[in-house]
């Protein structure tokens, strides 16, 4: 069902960062309104933290150049992103008819009241509780980073959105629900988004050498093991890139962090990452804790937190992507 916004409930907005160009044809040849179908799908890469996170999604709006926002509104779709790693993801829009042309920003309405239990919440690794979840930033505004996409007449338009959970899910204190569980403590969700044409992305898939896995990993019954895979880049042809951990910093001068990272199998100890623009990357395993509120390069070292993040290789495994392929890269341990 798509009707015209006027109030909006508690929302995620989000930006696309991919501008599709029109494509010409289609319509119905006398006049009447120009169309396009839209696909819209979420996937996710993991987080320590949490052995689920729920999120329940209500609608997307759309807001187009020329004309008022509307919103395209279902019944609600409650989704453990966890379940969506790697190449699968899950459709919000599935060939929907819209009006082509230049849109201004897309929003995905998802409800999370951190005072009512069970519409969006994450279950704890350790100890199992389920804790509320709320959205930042108030009731309507929710996160905006506005940036324009277009839907080509008679053409489909098909993005993935790719939660990045390390960042987006956060416990800042004082941040509390009128519910007992995990000792009152509301999460934000803030959404660290990217989102991707599908036409123009491959993957990446391989297996962690097991002699990596048990030199680096401390224990083989907490997390975060078997270890995550991180991915940098996109990086310029010949520039080596450096790998970092999570923390946040721009412009950091001991590297940019990762814009996309999987969880190694523990049964198969194989990783996938999917939904990966075309480009040159870097890949790197690691099997610490990684906050990212916190640097692990900073002084003193490792810092007051005991945050320790070894990347192997140190300088990232080089790995070039191209669209409608999926690359095999396996990451060893270094040679003595």
């Amino acid at each position: 069902m798509t009707t015209i916004a006027r109030r909006a409930p508690k929302l995620i907005a989000l930006a696309t960062v991919a501008a599709l160009a029109a494509c010409s044809g289609g319509g119905d040849g006398g006049g009447g309104p120009q169309t396009g179908t839209l696909r819209l799908g979420i996937t996710d890469a993991p987080v320590d933290l949490a052995s689920a996170v729920v999120v329940e999604f209500t609608g997307v709006e759309l807001k187009p150049r020329d004309g008022a926002a509307f919103s395209i509104d279902f019944a609600p779709k409650r989704l453990d992103l966890l379940e969506l790693q790697g190449v699968n993801r899950a459709l919000l829009l599935d060939g929907e008819t819209v009006p082509a042309g230049a849109y201004e920003w897309m929003r995905l309405k998802v409800k999370a009241d951190p005072d009512v239990g069970g519409d969006s919440y994450l279950r704890l690794t350790q100890g199992g509780d389920e804790c509320e979840m709320r959205i930042p930033s108030g009731d309507e505004t929710g996160l905006k980073l506005v940036r324009g996409f277009t839907v080509g007449v008679g053409s489909v338009t098909d993005f993935t959105i790719d939660f990045d959970l390390r960042k987006s899910v956060v416990a800042p204190p004082g941040q509390k629900t009128v519910l007992e569980t995990c000792g009152s403590q509301a999460y934000l969700l803030k959404p660290a988004l990217r989102v991707v044409d599908n036409l123009q992305v491959g993957a990446i898939a391989g297996a962690v050498d097991p002699g990596l896995i048990q030199a680096q990993c401390a224990s083989s019954t907490e997390a975060p093991y078997p270890g995550n895979v991180y991915l940098f880049g996109p990086v310029a042809s010949g520039n080596t890139g450096t790998p970092d951990d999570y923390d946040g910093v721009e412009s950091d001068p001991n590297g940019a962090d990762a814009v996309a990272s999987a969880k190694v199998n523990p049964d198969t100890f194989r990783y996938e990452i999917g939904f990966v623009p075309a480009g040159e990357y870097r890949l790197a395993y690691t099997c610490d804790l990684d906050d990212p509120g916190v640097d692990a390069d900073a002084a003193p070292t490792p810092p007051a937190t005991g945050e320790t993040v070894r990347l192997t290789p140190a300088a990232g495994r080089a790995v070039v992507v191209v669209a409608g392929r999926t690359e095999q890269v396996d990451l060893a341990a270094p040679a003595l």
